[in-house]
């Protein structure tokens, strides 16, 4: 191979080193702006009582966390804005949207930044106020474990995460929703996992599915009146690959 070639293959290789190198940064940066635009927006909320696991987890449990949350301006800031997700032991505290359809926050954040860190968001088929048999939130898998990046913490759960602390929990204005984690796998993203449900009976089947598609699951008896709010991220580098965090309700209290 001639001296001219050679010289070609490393202007060539530098070249590609020296754009990989200019994307790493590119998308590091870009990441820490959707890190310092959520941590900006904690001076929104105070966490009044730490989290702690309840005794009893019935439908009469009450709720042992209260988070101070200045919806009005976070309602000006964003008018999808839907309530504030709140899960202690995986550090995750964010505001949750629900647009128009499920593409816009995939890339952008709350404030509406064009940022590959996207934003909590519900889907766009669910009814804003939980009211849904099945609620589905979504986030991306980070891989410094913001936003949804830590849910694959649950998979194994070796730390025994759910067994110590198995309560998640969504504040709107009007109410505070407290969730009974009882099931983690992976599946599809066009799994029957993500089908809405609109009665009993199709609940029911839901349940049966979770029960069968489960890694981990809880012996919490859930019935088919029970409403189920599904936190769903990405894992692996396959993007119909998803983890599935599912909580039932067993909690609800006006604000």
């Amino acid at each position: 191979m001639s001296k001219k070639i050679w010289i070609i293959i490393l202007i060539v290789s530098l070249f590609l080193i020296a754009a990989s190198g200019y994307n790493i940064v590119k998308l590091y940066r870009e990441y820490q702006a959707g890190i310092d635009e959520y941590e900006e927006l904690e001076q929104y909320v105070l966490v009044e009582e730490p989290a702690e696991a309840l005794e009893d987890t019935q439908t009469d449990s009450k709720i042992n966390v209260s988070l101070q949350i200045n919806h009005p301006v976070l309602e000006a800031m964003n008018p999808d804005y839907c309530g504030w997700l709140y899960y202690e032991p995986l550090k995750i505290s964010y505001p949750i949207v629900r647009g128009q359809d499920n593409e816009y926050y995939v890339k952008h954040t709350f404030e509406g930044e064009e940022n590959k860190s996207g934003a909590i968001f519900m889907d766009s088929y669910n009814w804003p106020d939980y009211g849904d048999y099945n609620t589905f939130i979504y986030g991306h898998n980070m891989r410094n474990r913001t936003m949804f990046g830590s849910l694959k913490k649950l998979l194994n759960d070796e730390e025994k995460i759910v067994e110590n602390n198995p309560y998640f929990y969504v504040f709107t204005e009007e109410k505070a929703y407290m969730y009974e984690i009882f099931a983690v796998y992976n599946t599809k993203s066009d799994s029957d996992t993500y089908h809405l449900i609109h009665s009993k009976e199709e609940q029911e089947a839901n349940i049966a599915h979770i029960k069968e598609k489960a890694t981990w699951l809880s012996d919490k008896e859930i019935k088919s009146e029970d409403k189920i709010v599904t936190l769903s991220t990405c894992y692996g580098v396959q993007t119909k690959n998803r983890t599935v965090v599912q909580g039932v309700l067993v909690a609800a209290e006006d604000r």
